[in-house]
Protein backbone atom coordinates (compact mmCIF):
# COMPACT_ATOMS: atom_id res chain seq x y z
CA UNK A 1 0.00 0.00 0.00
CA UNK A 2 1.45 3.48 -0.89
CA UNK A 3 2.00 5.65 2.38
CA UNK A 4 1.45 9.34 1.22
CA UNK A 5 3.51 10.53 4.85
CA UNK A 6 1.62 13.89 6.00
CA UNK A 7 5.21 15.44 7.47
CA UNK A 8 4.88 18.27 9.37
CA UNK A 9 2.37 21.50 9.31
CA UNK A 10 4.25 24.83 9.93
CA UNK A 11 3.25 28.88 10.03
CA UNK A 12 6.14 30.75 8.19
CA UNK A 13 6.61 33.95 9.76
CA UNK A 14 4.71 37.43 9.48
CA UNK A 15 8.82 38.65 8.70
CA UNK A 16 8.59 36.72 5.35
CA UNK A 17 6.58 39.77 4.24
CA UNK A 18 5.06 39.23 0.48
CA UNK A 19 6.77 35.84 0.55
CA UNK A 20 4.46 32.79 0.34
CA UNK A 21 4.78 29.70 2.00
CA UNK A 22 6.62 27.96 -1.20
CA UNK A 23 8.40 30.63 -2.22
CA UNK A 24 9.84 31.12 1.83
CA UNK A 25 13.65 29.95 2.18
CA UNK A 26 14.50 27.03 3.51
CA UNK A 27 18.41 27.20 5.30
CA UNK A 28 20.05 24.11 6.53
CA UNK A 29 21.45 23.65 9.35
CA UNK A 30 25.12 22.75 9.76
CA UNK A 31 25.75 20.87 13.04
CA UNK A 32 28.87 19.33 14.45
CA UNK A 33 30.49 16.57 11.90
CA UNK A 34 29.43 13.23 13.47
CA UNK A 35 25.78 14.94 15.46
CA UNK A 36 22.52 13.35 13.66
CA UNK A 37 19.54 15.06 14.85
CA UNK A 38 17.10 12.99 15.86
CA UNK A 39 14.67 15.65 18.35
CA UNK A 40 13.83 19.40 18.86
CA UNK A 41 12.21 21.43 21.35
CA UNK A 42 12.21 25.30 21.91
CA UNK A 43 13.82 26.60 25.45
CA UNK A 44 12.87 30.43 25.08
CA UNK A 45 15.30 32.24 22.09
CA UNK A 46 16.62 29.01 21.69
CA UNK A 47 16.19 25.22 20.02
CA UNK A 48 17.39 21.89 21.74
CA UNK A 49 18.61 19.85 19.39
CA UNK A 50 18.84 16.09 20.64
CA UNK A 51 21.47 14.09 18.11
CA UNK A 52 22.99 10.77 18.11
CA UNK A 53 27.03 10.43 17.84
CA UNK A 54 29.59 8.15 18.31
CA UNK A 55 27.22 5.66 18.76
CA UNK A 56 25.03 7.67 22.38
CA UNK A 57 22.91 10.74 22.83
CA UNK A 58 24.38 14.34 22.38
CA UNK A 59 22.45 17.60 23.10
CA UNK A 60 22.60 21.04 21.37
CA UNK A 61 21.44 24.21 21.55
CA UNK A 62 20.88 26.46 18.87
CA UNK A 63 21.02 30.35 19.40
CA UNK A 64 21.39 33.25 17.03
CA UNK A 65 23.14 31.44 14.71
CA UNK A 66 25.42 29.47 17.06
CA UNK A 67 25.43 26.15 17.87
CA UNK A 68 27.08 25.02 21.59
CA UNK A 69 27.13 21.48 23.15
CA UNK A 70 25.61 20.74 26.33
CA UNK A 71 27.21 18.07 28.04
CA UNK A 72 25.14 14.64 28.60
CA UNK A 73 26.03 12.76 31.53
CA UNK A 74 24.78 9.16 31.15
CA UNK A 75 24.74 6.51 34.34
CA UNK A 76 23.55 3.08 33.22
CA UNK A 77 24.90 0.87 30.29
CA UNK A 78 21.31 1.40 28.30
CA UNK A 79 21.90 5.45 29.15
CA UNK A 80 25.11 5.19 27.41
CA UNK A 81 23.60 3.68 24.35
CA UNK A 82 19.74 5.78 24.71
CA UNK A 83 17.89 7.18 21.65
CA UNK A 84 15.85 10.00 22.40
CA UNK A 85 12.56 9.72 22.44
CA UNK A 86 11.15 12.88 23.88
CA UNK A 87 12.64 16.71 24.74
CA UNK A 88 10.95 19.22 26.42
CA UNK A 89 11.98 22.40 28.31
CA UNK A 90 11.11 25.37 30.33
CA UNK A 91 13.78 28.18 30.38
CA UNK A 92 16.08 26.94 32.82
CA UNK A 93 15.54 22.89 33.23
CA UNK A 94 15.56 20.61 30.62
CA UNK A 95 13.59 17.37 30.66
CA UNK A 96 14.52 14.22 27.81
CA UNK A 97 13.43 10.19 27.99
CA UNK A 98 15.84 8.10 26.15
CA UNK A 99 15.05 4.33 25.11
CA UNK A 100 16.83 1.27 23.78
CA UNK A 101 15.57 -2.20 23.63
CA UNK A 102 17.77 -4.90 24.83
CA UNK A 103 17.51 -7.87 27.65
CA UNK A 104 16.29 -11.51 26.82
CA UNK A 105 12.72 -10.27 25.60
CA UNK A 106 14.11 -6.74 23.67
CA UNK A 107 11.81 -4.61 25.82
CA UNK A 108 12.85 -1.06 25.86
CA UNK A 109 14.67 -0.10 28.47
CA UNK A 110 13.87 4.08 29.40
CA UNK A 111 15.76 6.30 31.20
CA UNK A 112 14.83 9.99 32.17
CA UNK A 113 17.46 12.96 32.04
CA UNK A 114 17.34 16.03 33.49
CA UNK A 115 19.64 19.47 33.69
CA UNK A 116 21.83 19.40 37.16
CA UNK A 117 24.30 22.35 36.38
CA UNK A 118 25.48 22.90 33.00
CA UNK A 119 24.81 19.10 31.88
CA UNK A 120 22.19 17.22 31.37
CA UNK A 121 21.97 13.94 33.43
CA UNK A 122 20.53 10.51 33.50
CA UNK A 123 18.52 9.94 37.03
CA UNK A 124 18.75 6.10 37.44
CA UNK A 125 15.88 4.73 38.21
CA UNK A 126 14.29 1.58 40.51
CA UNK A 127 13.25 -1.24 38.05
CA UNK A 128 9.80 -0.87 38.75
CA UNK A 129 9.46 2.70 37.90
CA UNK A 130 9.33 1.84 34.62
CA UNK A 131 9.30 -2.00 33.59
CA UNK A 132 8.22 -4.60 35.59
CA UNK A 133 5.47 -7.04 34.66
CA UNK A 134 3.00 -4.21 34.30
CA UNK A 135 5.42 -2.25 32.22
CA UNK A 136 4.17 -0.40 29.02
CA UNK A 137 5.64 2.57 27.84
CA UNK A 138 6.71 6.06 28.39
CA UNK A 139 4.73 8.22 25.61
CA UNK A 140 6.17 11.67 26.02
CA UNK A 141 8.32 14.12 28.75
CA UNK A 142 5.87 17.41 29.13
CA UNK A 143 6.71 20.38 31.52
CA UNK A 144 4.08 22.37 32.25
CA UNK A 145 4.47 25.48 34.91
CA UNK A 146 3.26 23.31 37.83
CA UNK A 147 6.59 20.78 36.95
CA UNK A 148 7.41 17.98 34.43
CA UNK A 149 5.88 14.87 34.07
CA UNK A 150 5.91 11.64 32.09
CA UNK A 151 3.13 10.33 30.20
CA UNK A 152 3.03 7.21 29.17
CA UNK A 153 0.97 3.50 29.38
CA UNK A 154 0.94 0.79 31.95
CA UNK A 155 -1.33 -2.61 32.55
CA UNK A 156 -4.35 -1.77 33.73
CA UNK A 157 -6.59 -3.25 36.41
CA UNK A 158 -9.90 -3.29 35.04
CA UNK A 159 -8.52 -4.01 31.23
CA UNK A 160 -6.54 -3.50 28.74
CA UNK A 161 -3.47 -0.27 29.36
CA UNK A 162 -4.04 2.39 31.42
CA UNK A 163 -3.05 5.90 30.63
CA UNK A 164 -0.22 6.29 33.28
CA UNK A 165 1.44 9.91 34.28
CA UNK A 166 4.61 9.81 36.71
CA UNK A 167 5.62 12.65 39.12
CA UNK A 168 9.00 13.39 40.48
CA UNK A 169 10.13 14.42 43.92
CA UNK A 170 13.25 15.77 41.83
CA UNK A 171 15.53 12.51 41.83
CA UNK A 172 13.15 9.88 41.88
CA UNK A 173 9.79 9.19 39.44
CA UNK A 174 6.88 7.79 41.16
CA UNK A 175 3.61 6.86 38.56
CA UNK A 176 0.46 7.72 40.09
CA UNK A 177 -2.67 5.52 39.86
CA UNK A 178 -5.24 6.28 36.78
CA UNK A 179 -8.02 4.35 39.02
CA UNK A 180 -11.55 6.65 38.89
CA UNK A 181 -9.52 8.88 36.30
CA UNK A 182 -10.44 9.23 32.80
CA UNK A 183 -7.50 7.63 31.80
CA UNK A 184 -8.54 4.35 33.50
CA UNK A 185 -9.20 1.70 30.73
CA UNK A 186 -12.23 -0.83 31.23
CA UNK A 187 -14.03 -3.53 29.75
CA UNK A 188 -16.16 -1.35 27.74
CA UNK A 189 -13.19 1.33 26.97
CA UNK A 190 -9.75 0.84 26.19
CA UNK A 191 -7.75 3.77 26.19
CA UNK A 192 -4.63 4.67 24.36
CA UNK A 193 -2.70 7.88 24.19
CA UNK A 194 -0.07 8.74 21.88
CA UNK A 195 1.47 11.51 22.73
CA UNK A 196 1.38 14.70 25.04
CA UNK A 197 2.61 18.72 25.44
CA UNK A 198 1.57 21.15 27.58
CA UNK A 199 0.02 24.35 27.91
CA UNK A 200 0.72 26.72 30.69
CA UNK A 201 -0.02 25.23 33.74
CA UNK A 202 -2.42 22.19 31.52
CA UNK A 203 -1.30 19.19 30.27
CA UNK A 204 -3.01 17.78 26.71
CA UNK A 205 -2.45 14.23 25.98
CA UNK A 206 -3.70 12.98 22.39
CA UNK A 207 -5.08 9.31 21.76
CA UNK A 208 -7.98 7.45 21.00
CA UNK A 209 -10.05 4.97 22.78
CA UNK A 210 -12.24 1.98 21.47
CA UNK A 211 -15.72 2.33 22.44
CA UNK A 212 -18.43 0.11 21.36
CA UNK A 213 -16.01 -1.09 18.95
CA UNK A 214 -15.18 2.27 17.55
CA UNK A 215 -12.43 3.66 17.47
CA UNK A 216 -12.48 6.96 18.27
CA UNK A 217 -10.23 10.35 19.08
CA UNK A 218 -9.76 11.66 21.95
CA UNK A 219 -7.92 14.68 23.99
CA UNK A 220 -6.88 14.20 28.02
CA UNK A 221 -6.60 17.17 29.93
CA UNK A 222 -4.84 17.28 33.26
CA UNK A 223 -5.41 21.00 34.61
CA UNK A 224 -5.42 21.58 38.42
CA UNK A 225 -4.93 18.32 39.30
CA UNK A 226 -8.04 17.00 37.55
CA UNK A 227 -8.72 14.79 34.07
CA UNK A 228 -11.13 15.49 31.75
CA UNK A 229 -12.00 13.41 28.28
CA UNK A 230 -13.01 15.01 25.20
CA UNK A 231 -14.23 13.02 22.15
CA UNK A 232 -12.74 14.88 19.01
CA UNK A 233 -15.68 15.23 16.58
CA UNK A 234 -16.21 14.13 12.73
CA UNK A 235 -14.19 10.84 13.63
CA UNK A 236 -15.59 9.20 10.44
CA UNK A 237 -16.01 5.21 11.07
CA UNK A 238 -12.71 5.19 12.63
CA UNK A 239 -10.11 7.92 13.91
CA UNK A 240 -6.99 8.52 16.73
CA UNK A 241 -5.55 11.63 17.81
CA UNK A 242 -1.66 11.31 17.00
CA UNK A 243 0.22 14.08 17.88
CA UNK A 244 -1.04 17.19 19.40
CA UNK A 245 1.04 20.76 19.95
CA UNK A 246 0.57 24.25 21.60
CA UNK A 247 1.16 27.86 20.91
CA UNK A 248 -1.51 30.33 21.25
CA UNK A 249 -3.84 27.66 20.60
CA UNK A 250 -3.96 23.93 20.77
CA UNK A 251 -3.73 21.64 17.77
CA UNK A 252 -4.29 18.31 16.72
CA UNK A 253 -2.84 15.81 14.23
CA UNK A 254 -4.45 12.19 12.74
CA UNK A 255 -6.55 10.64 10.85
CA UNK A 256 -9.86 9.46 10.43
CA UNK A 257 -10.90 7.23 8.03
CA UNK A 258 -7.25 6.13 6.76
CA UNK A 259 -7.13 10.29 5.96
CA UNK A 260 -5.23 13.04 7.46
CA UNK A 261 -7.58 15.10 10.18
CA UNK A 262 -6.83 18.23 11.87
CA UNK A 263 -8.24 19.55 15.12
CA UNK A 264 -8.13 22.57 16.46
CA UNK A 265 -9.53 24.12 20.14
CA UNK A 266 -11.29 27.35 20.70
CA UNK A 267 -11.40 28.10 23.99
CA UNK A 268 -12.80 24.53 25.24
CA UNK A 269 -14.01 23.44 22.23
CA UNK A 270 -12.62 21.11 19.75
CA UNK A 271 -13.31 21.38 16.11
CA UNK A 272 -12.45 19.59 12.90
CA UNK A 273 -10.34 21.60 10.45
CA UNK A 274 -11.55 21.08 6.76
CA UNK A 275 -9.32 21.94 3.83
CA UNK A 276 -7.13 20.08 4.65
CA UNK A 277 -5.33 18.00 1.30
CA UNK A 278 -6.72 14.24 0.80
CA UNK A 279 -3.47 12.24 1.79
CA UNK A 280 -3.38 9.06 3.75
CA UNK A 281 -1.87 8.75 6.75
CA UNK A 282 -1.25 4.75 7.54
CA UNK A 283 -0.30 3.02 10.57
CA UNK A 284 3.16 3.75 11.48
CA UNK A 285 2.75 7.28 10.01
CA UNK A 286 2.85 10.46 12.36
CA UNK A 287 1.64 13.47 11.21
CA UNK A 288 2.67 16.99 13.31
CA UNK A 289 0.12 19.31 14.05
CA UNK A 290 -0.28 22.18 12.65
CA UNK A 291 0.57 26.44 13.55
CA UNK A 292 -1.54 28.66 11.63
CA UNK A 293 -2.91 27.75 8.45
CA UNK A 294 0.05 26.30 6.16
CA UNK A 295 0.61 22.38 5.95
CA UNK A 296 4.01 20.97 4.65
CA UNK A 297 3.92 17.17 3.63
CA UNK A 298 5.79 14.79 1.62
CA UNK A 299 5.38 11.91 -0.39
CA UNK A 300 8.85 10.06 1.13
CA UNK A 301 11.12 12.36 -0.93
CA UNK A 302 9.97 15.90 -2.16
CA UNK A 303 8.42 18.23 0.63
CA UNK A 304 5.04 20.32 -0.76
CA UNK A 305 3.82 22.79 0.70
CA UNK A 306 -0.49 23.01 1.26
CA UNK A 307 -2.72 25.81 2.55
CA UNK A 308 -5.89 24.38 4.58
CA UNK A 309 -7.32 25.82 1.57
CA UNK A 310 -6.05 23.33 -0.85
CA UNK A 311 -3.03 25.12 -3.00
CA UNK A 312 -0.17 22.99 -3.40
CA UNK A 313 2.96 24.17 -3.94
CA UNK A 314 6.69 22.65 -4.31
CA UNK A 315 8.73 23.43 -1.48
CA UNK A 316 12.60 23.67 -1.82
CA UNK A 317 15.02 22.45 0.85
CA UNK A 318 13.88 19.63 2.74
CA UNK A 319 13.59 16.04 1.10
CA UNK A 320 12.27 13.31 3.09
CA UNK A 321 9.81 12.88 6.03
CA UNK A 322 9.51 15.47 8.63
CA UNK A 323 9.44 14.46 12.07
CA UNK A 324 9.20 17.99 13.89
CA UNK A 325 8.31 21.59 13.32
CA UNK A 326 8.97 24.28 16.25
CA UNK A 327 8.98 27.66 15.94
CA UNK A 328 11.15 29.62 18.20
CA UNK A 329 10.69 33.87 17.56
CA UNK A 330 10.08 34.20 14.21
CA UNK A 331 11.86 31.16 13.17
CA UNK A 332 10.46 27.82 12.18
CA UNK A 333 12.86 25.03 12.00
CA UNK A 334 11.82 21.50 10.25
CA UNK A 335 13.72 18.19 11.20
CA UNK A 336 13.62 16.07 8.24
CA UNK A 337 15.25 13.00 6.56
CA UNK A 338 15.08 10.29 4.08
CA UNK A 339 16.01 7.45 6.43
CA UNK A 340 14.31 8.81 9.65
CA UNK A 341 16.09 9.46 12.88
CA UNK A 342 19.34 8.07 11.87
CA UNK A 343 19.29 10.04 8.37
CA UNK A 344 17.42 13.83 9.49
CA UNK A 345 18.95 17.54 9.00
CA UNK A 346 17.57 20.39 10.35
CA UNK A 347 16.14 23.76 8.30
CA UNK A 348 15.15 26.78 8.97
CA UNK A 349 12.49 28.97 7.81
CA UNK A 350 12.21 32.50 9.13
CA UNK A 351 14.80 35.15 10.58
CA UNK A 352 16.84 32.36 12.66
Amino acid sequence: MRLLTITAVLLLVAGCGSETPASAPFTRIDLPSGAVPTRVTADGDALIIGVREDGGPGLLRYENGRTTEIPVTPVTPYGQVADWVSLAANGHDILAVGGKSGGAHMNVRWSVWRMRGTALSEQPQRFSAFGGYGAGALVDGVYPTSGPLLVGVWQGASGGSDGAVWTTDGTEWNRQSSAGTPLESTGDSLKFPMSATSHGADVLIAGWQLTGGRQRPVVWTLRDGRYTLTTLPDGGRAAMAITVSCADTCAVAGRVDGRLAVWRQTGSTWQRVSGVPDVPVGDHDRPVPPTGDTLVYSDRSSVHVATLGGEVRDAAGPTGVVTAVVRVGDTTYVLAGPGGDNNQTLWRAGQG
